[in-house]
């Protein structure tokens, strides 16, 4: 009698599980779904576990190019960042621009960290043309690079500008290539 209940035990627990099993995953069809959710919740948690970290290492990149782009950028706006090629007689340089694009938000980035720092914008000419028209149309320079900066989000009250007309050239006024390179628009950090 004892192995028969024994027997009889055994088949009971047999029957409760694969009634169970049954009724879980064949008639509500789900374990399919439960084992799904699961490994779906793992695999987003992974994601975002990578996700953090491809952000935190992204974030430490940023600091790093900022970083270098304001040390980079102090250094060129100490030396003076200079957009030449300005056509003779023309306030406006329709060259302008991936490398002045990525230098005015370079430059809105430095600003941003440096708020007592104001830039200068000086404009010159070549020796053609009298003296006050020289100085006129080095000032419309400036105001160019002045427009343009303001247009890339730099607070025009942070900008100076000023002309220097036909005086201190950068190159020969007697070769058009000299007077070419003399058609230009200084950009300097000025602090207050």
């Amino acid at each position: 009698m004892k192995a028969s209940s024994g027997l009889f035990t055994v088949l009971l627990v047999l029957w409760s599980g694969a009634s169970v099993y049954w009724y879980v995953c064949k008639i509500k069809k789900d374990c399919d779904k439960q084992t799904t959710e699961i490994v779906s919740e793992n695999k987003q948690n992974k994601k975002n576990s990578i996700s953090a970290d491809n952000n935190k290492n992204q974030d430490e990149e940023i600091k790093k190019d900022t970083i270098f782009v304001i040390s980079n950028l102090k250094k060129k706006l100490t030396d003076g960042y200079t957009l030449d090629g300005f056509s003779k007689n023309s306030s406006v340089n329709s060259k302008i621009e991936n490398d002045f694009n990525e230098f005015a938000e370079n430059l809105k980035i430095y600003l941003k960290k440096n708020p007592s720092v104001k830039i200068l914008i000086t404009g010159y000419t070549d020796n053609t043309g009298t003296v006050e028209a020289n100085l006129l149309i080095g000032k419309r320079r400036a105001e160019f690079l002045k427009s343009k900066l303001t247009e890339k989000g730099i607070d025009e009250n942070r900008i100076e500008i000023y002309s220097k007309g036909e005086s201190d050239p950068v190159a020969d006024n007697k070769t058009e290539e000299g007077r070419k390179q003399n058609r230009r628009a200084v950009i300097k950090i000025i602090n207050n």
